[in-house]
């Protein structure tokens, strides 16, 4: 198209252009742009996370899994647990770990406990309610050596010297789990002693088992049930050559009576090593493996734990 021909269809609307920007500049009148749209960004929707609360019972010597809702942050705290109706409350603090908002421990009622209920508070907000009952644990008559029964003044200030070392140890756990799947029974055999049955030395010393003890000839591979920190190796009075698990959360296992230790204190072992071979030192009657559980201070059987942690990793189980 010719310029001409374009100037005459166009030029009415060029001519209106021309006279809007020169009225404009007279005037002293600024176009003004389009104010801009603010960007409308949405709240995110807070679920407020509150302190659930059970109610669960434990029989004395077991243990219990618990979980329960927390707004706490993920780290490390502990329940506060005070007994009821007991002119002398047993008070505790039980450790427990907070991931997601859920807080994660063991619960155990000691062997010796005659406590009825207890009430456990986080922050002041009450979380768990326990109620006791009794487990009926048996009788077993037991010959051993006399000196194991009477013991001099030598040996009885050394059992009082090592009872000092192991409960600054079983003082030290630390803050958090170091395993992630369910403890095992560390020998499929027969059980000697269960845990708990109350015990008679040469009709006359009585005394609890705190612990299973598993037939094991000299020699047996015994291996850990969980993963964990050895925090002990050493030959004691009443369980001759000993290794001491730290498994976190204030709980370690126990491993007796061993003809040879293999490990050293401050390794990390995965659940199965081989902690050392079977024996019979210390006081025993014939060799076996003493297997033992402590818990918050308490010695509780070891099959409860090992129950308890299978609902802890329902996943793991699951996969099996």
């Amino acid at each position: 198209m010719e310029l001409d021909q374009y100037l005459k269809i166009n030029g009415n609307n060029m001519k209106i252009v021309l006279m809007t920007i020169l009225l404009t500049a007279c005037s002293g009148i600024k176009l003004q742009d389009t104010e801009p749209v603010a960007e409308v960004t949405a709240e995110p929707t807070k679920v407020s996370v509150v302190y659930s609360q059970q109610t669960i019972t434990v029989q004395n010597g077991k243990a219990k899994y618990i979980n329960f809702q927390t707004p706490q942050e993920d780290g490390s705290y502990a329940l506060d647990c005070t007994e009821q109706n007991s002119p002398k409350p047993l008070k505790q603090k039980i450790p427990y770990i907070v991931k997601s908002n859920v807080g994660v421990t063991y619960y155990a009622e000691s062997y010796f406990s005659r406590a009825k209920k207890h009430f456990c508070y986080s922050e002041g907000q009450l979380v768990l309610e326990v109620n006791v009952s009794r487990f009926p644990y048996k009788k077993e008559h037991l010959k051993v050596s006399k000196k194991k029964i009477d013991l001099s003044k030598k040996d009885l200030a050394r059992v009082i010297r090592e009872r000092k070392i192991t409960s600054a140890i079983y003082k030290k756990s630390v803050p958090y789990l170091l395993f992630d799947k369910p403890f095992i029974v560390p020998l499929d055999s027969f059980i000697t002693s269960h845990y708990g049955n109350q015990r008679i030395f040469n009709n006359k010393k009585r005394s609890q088992h705190l612990g299973n003890d598993f037939r094991a000839k000299v020699g047996v591979e015994i291996p850990s049930s969980n993963r964990g920190k050895v925090v002990f190796v050493g030959d004691l009075f009443y369980t001759g050559n000993v290794v001491i698990i730290d498994h976190g959360l204030n709980l370690f296992s126990l491993y007796a009576h061993l003809s040879k230790i293999l490990v050293t204190e401050g390794t990390i072992l995965n659940q199965g090593d081989i902690v050392g071979l079977s024996g019979m030192t210390g006081r025993v009657s014939g060799p076996h493996l003493h297997w033992g559980i402590k818990m918050n201070g308490h010695n509780i059987d070891g099959f409860s734990l090992a129950e308890e942690s299978k609902k802890h990793f329902k996943s793991y189980e699951s996969s099996l």
